[in-house]
């Protein structure tokens, strides 16, 4: 019993050594990433490129970035959704797991078929096969069951029927692409043709359970059975799997070709695995998922090339750019951070980490070990092969090389960051303090090094990142300072002869520069904190790159650079990793399957065509020739649905929208499941694209009429898409119609009419009331010059010269004619002006103050007194405003007083408040001693006098009505101030409009002669 156990473990141990372990890119998505549940039957991939997943409790819908879920309450029979099938007009069929089939067709979830023979039955698969003749079955059926038709034919009509595989167990149907059904049974393969079993005959193949088959590629197919998968073509199994993996289960249960000839395969509750394309080597993928212990039960290769894996109550996993495998700690690695990896020449890996250095051999790590057995655990900096000898540049704490053979390689370490042997064969050693110690024997103790100071003369802090000699042997070094080109190290002088060179005006090589490569075409290349840059050893010529097709490398240091065997580019920069030919850019980073954005090193392997990527999370395979051969697609954008005011739109043609509806959000997706989060999307409306990261358009004010609009998509490295074309036509309001328009300038030509009509109307009404003005104007400025004329005083200073002459006073006489003509002259002079000087006024107002002196005998006296502020020359007031309130005051104020009489008359400026608004007036007082005013209107009889101050009043009124000016004439009694006063003062104030302020002009010039 012993020895069988013992045998049963020997055996168990080298089934496993058998197994290889790497760790893909993938994304993972379980209900709490919005899938319905994390227990996944079922997946399918609709025409329009959606990812459907069948779950316990419900149905998912996936675009790569959003799930959407059905269930009961969306017309699902249950939320228990066991199988999904697409029909040939993209109607999709939904098995439930005991409550028959649903079909979504045309957006809507409707019964499909629940009973058969008045019986309810169970489902496990569909399967739906069509015929040439407008007719479809659909198989509903359980393992170990009865097969359930759904015989419909397109034009109207369906027949249900159930049929029975006894004595067979069935297991499952599959269609081939000849469309033959194979059924899987307990006991091999049969064909099933018209509702008819019929066994197939596999020459090497026993009557044993069939559990999974997928296709070939070749017209084979695969199956898998019980610790064995049997490649069969034209009924002969061609080739057999061994799959002894585990000592109590084998059973392969779901099986994938995939269509680089890859084969994935299922272990009963064991997780999943990977037989690569020529290989026997089976990968265990399913222990780096930790799903090792679950079933997975389902694949799907979509049209991108991503392998879908469906498990029990784990989710779903996307294993996406698979030119990509990766190794990580989980796998052995000693360190995820991976900063130099080499090759030895038998194929083995040589990585240095963060942790030592690691040799990766047939999937397998192990860590190298000192001599005394103990595995080495410093920082590795870089690690050369030269030779197959290898120098590891590390921290190890001592001066002196250590020199160490593990399992047949020889390894060189020192304290160093960087080294590089010569073509001549000296020995190169960086350091971290601007100097590299050169050696012309390396393992000679009595060897003292040259001390070669890189920028000037002396150490300082300044570390060797890089020291790399070029195939016309200058030695190029790679600082934290910049870059030092040094030549002639061949020169009979010695280090005495070596020429140093540095690049201070390039913006790259006078920074970090952290790597070091040449290509097939003689260029050096350069990879440093500020960008990229290539010196031509041919014609000496620099290229520096900071920005690539709107990639900025001058952010971001770049690590590590090499070309490949069509001298095409990689970068490995803190951003990811970066594909440059000359012409175009292709990025790769966590989204497309690098298992970090921060990539240390970079090596390329010319035999395999592989580069190998030392990452801060382990190392990357990228195979270069599949990477080379995966064209990403160009995404196509998918309406997903478009809202227009309070409406949803399902169907986007001839769209046309009523004028409140002009609020337009348009959702869609383009779908990426490689790299979802790089999708982006530019638009354009109406002749104008714009660039954009999110997957809808909300145009909050649509303008009317047609609007065309083109959405484009793409996902990274990919082409943009082919546009989306969508016509939007908003119907324009009311007030944007034609009539709207048509009435507005109707509207705007009858108010122009109307409104030049009113302006006509009220110009010449204007007019009427000027020009009625005016002649009242006139008719009293005639009417003032025939006050002036006072036929009394014409009558009295007529009877004066008459006496004057009786008397033979001649002399007095003619004084007295010349006086009042010259009186008269001056009121016939100036009576067409509307305003006149004032010094001409009080002339006139002397002249005939005189006059009445002479005839009154000298019974009153008079004065005419100005401010110092006025300027009589200067000053004009409005014409024959005066002299009738003089007239007045002489005749009906100091004449009647009985008594010698005194006459003022005054001229000031004052600031007068005229409608909350201080206005410098000009100020006139008659002032007398006569009887006062209420006296002289008892004894006053209405005279030509009376009428003349009436018509000044209503002169000065109307001008004060004219210039929206107050009332300026006030007449007050002294009596009323002081009882021992009497007499009547007269104020006229004139403010700015009623008087003018010119300059003197000439005689010739006259301001008399203005008129108003």
């Amino acid at each position: 019993m012993f020895n069988k156990i013992l045998i049963l473990a020997v055996i168990s141990f080298l089934q496993y050594v058998q197994v290889y372990s790497q760790t893909p890119s993938y994304y993972h998505y379980t209900s709490s990433d919005g899938l319905a549940s994390s227990t996944v039957y079922e997946i399918i991939q609709d025409r329009d490129g959606f990812i459907w997943f069948a779950t316990i409790n419900g149905m998912s819908k996936f675009d790569g970035k959003h799930f959407t879920t059905f269930r009961t309450n969306d017309g699902l029979n249950s939320n228990s959704i066991i199988s999904l099938v697409e029909g040939k007009n993209g109607e999709l069929y939904i098995g439930n797991y005991e409550k028959g089939v649903n079909v979504l067709r045309n957006e809507r979830i409707e019964n499909y078929c629940s009973e058969i023979d008045g019986k309810s039955f169970a489902t496990s698969f569909l399967l739906l096969v069509t015929s040439g003749k407008n007719e479809q079955n659909l198989y509903a059926y359980r393992s170990w069951g009865n097969i359930n038709v759904m015989h419909e034919k397109i034009a109207g009509g369906r027949f249900d029927y159930s049929i029975s595989l006894n004595p067979q167990h069935l297991i499952k149907l599959e269609k081939l692409p000849n469309r033959e059904i194979i059924v899987l049974t307990t006991s091999g393969l049969f064909n099933f043709k018209n509702d008819d079993f019929t066994k197939l005959h596999i020459n090497g193949l026993p009557d044993t359970t069939v559990y999974c088959l997928a296709d070939g590629d070749d017209g084979s197919y695969f199956i898998g059975t019980t610790g064995m998968i049997y490649r069969v073509k034209n009924n002969n199994v061609v080739r057999r799997y061994k799959i002894n993996l585990y000592a109590d289960n084998n059973d392969v249960t779901a099986i994938l070709r995939d269509k680089n000839n890859n084969l994935w395969f299922s272990i009963m509750n064991r997780g999943f695995f990977l037989i690569p394309d020529g290989s026997d080597k089976i990968v265990d993928i399913g222990s780096k998922m930790d799903l090792q212990n679950t079933l997975v039960n389902n694949y799907l290769e979509d049209s991108e090339g991503n392998i879908w894996v469906s498990t029990f109550g784990k989710g779903v996993y996307c294993l996406n750019n698979l030119y990509l495998k990766s190794y990580n700690e989980k796998d052995g690695l000693s360190n995820n951070n991976v900063y130099s990896i080499v090759k030895e020449k038998s194929g083995k890996l040589l990585i240095g980490t963060f942790n030592g250095v690691n040799i990766l051999e047939n999937g397998k790590f192990d860590q190298v070990k000192s001599n005394s057995g103990k595995s080495l655990t410093e920082y590795i900096y870089k690690i050369k092969n030269i030779n197959n000898n290898f120098y590891v540049c590390g921290t190890f704490g001592v001066n002196e090389m250590i020199n160490i053979s593990y399992n047949g390689i020889k390894l060189n370490m020192f304290s160093s960051p960087s080294f590089c042997k010569t073509s001549n064969g000296l020995y190169l050693f960086g350091t971290g303090t601007n100097i590299i110690r050169v050696y012309k024997y390396l393992h000679n103790k009595k060897n003292q090094p040259y001390l070669f100071f890189i920028f000037g003369d002396s150490s300082r802090i300044n570390r060797v990142n890089e020291i790399f000699e070029d195939t016309e042997k200058n030695v190029w070094i790679g600082t934290g300072f910049g870059l030092c080109k040094v030549s002639n190290l061949t020169g009979q002088s010695g280090q005495a002869g070596w020429k140093k060179s540095f690049f201070p005006s390039d913006p790259v090589l006078n920074s970090r520069i952290n790597s070091i490569s040449q290509d097939d075409k003689n260029n050096v290349w350069f990879a440093g904190e500020k960008g990229i840059a290539s010196y031509n050893l041919e014609n000496d010529s620099i290229k520096t790159y900071t920005n690539i097709k709107e990639n900025d490398f001058s952010s971001s240091s770049s690590t590590s650079i090499v070309s490949d065997n069509k001298n095409r580019i990689w970068i490995g920069n803190m951003k990811g990793l970066y594909l440059f030919d000359g012409n175009s850019i292709k990025h790769l980073n966590r989204q497309t399957g690098l298992p970090s954005d921060e990539v240390f090193t970079l090596y390329f392997d010319n035999k395999k065509n592989f580069l190998y990527i030392g990452t801060s999370n382990g190392i990357s395979f990228l195979d270069i020739n599949l990477f080379d051969n995966h064209v990403p697609p160009s995404p196509d954008v998918k309406i997903i649905s478009i809202k227009a005011g309070d409406s949803l739109y399902t169907n986007y043609n001839n769209l046309v929208f009523e004028p409140e509806q002009h609020h337009v959000y348009i959702d869609f997706r383009a779908l990426s499941f490689s790299s979802p989060g790089s999708i982006k999307f530019k638009y354009c409306l109406n002749g104008e694209w714009e660039e954009t990261d999110h997957d809808f358009l909300d145009f909050i004010s649509l303008e009317s009429g047609k609007n065309e609009l083109q959405i484009m998509a793409k996902s990274q490295n990919s082409d943009w898409g082919k546009p989306y074309h969508l016509i939007l036509e908003v119907r324009p309001r009311f007030k944007e119609t034609i009539w709207y328009k048509l009435g507005i300038i109707l509207i705007i030509v009858l108010a122009s009419i109307s409104l030049v009509t009113w302006r006509l109307r009220l110009s010449a009404k204007k007019i009427r009331k000027e020009l009625e003005l005016n002649a009242r104007m006139n008719e009293l400025k005639h009417q003032a010059l025939s006050a002036m004329m006072n036929p009394h005083f014409i009558f009295n200073s007529l009877n004066s010269v008459q006496y004057l002459i009786n008397c033979q006073r001649n002399e007095e006489a003619n004084d007295y004619i010349a006086m009042m003509a010259k009186l008269i002259r001056k009121n016939l002079d100036t009576a067409g002006s509307g305003f006149i000087l004032l010094s001409e006024e009080i002339n006139r107002l002397k002249l005939y103050l005189d006059l009445e002196k002479l005839r009154f005998q000298e019974g009153f006296s008079y004065e005419i007194i100005t401010g110092t502020a006025v300027e009589t020359n200067s000053i004009m007031i409005p014409n024959m405003i005066i002299q009738p309130f003089v007239e007045n005051t002489l005749w009906h104020g100091i004449i009647d007083s009985g008594h010698k009489g005194l006459l003022t008359v005054s001229f000031s400026f004052e600031d007068i408040d005229i409608d909350s608004i201080i206005s410098r007036s000009l100020i006139i007082k008659v002032t007398d001693n006569g009887i006062g005013i209420n006296e002289a209107r008892k004894n006053r009889k209405e005279d030509h006098i009376s009428k003349g101050i009436q018509i000044i009043e209503e002169r000065l009124r109307l001008l004060s009505t004219k210039m929206q000016l107050p009332k300026p004439i006030i007449f007050d009694d002294l009596s009323s101030r002081d009882n021992n006063s009497h007499g009547t003062e007269v104020i006229i104030s004139l403010p700015e409009p009623l008087y003018k302020i010119i300059i003197p002009k000439s005689d010739s010039d006259s301001p008399s002669s203005l008129t108003d």
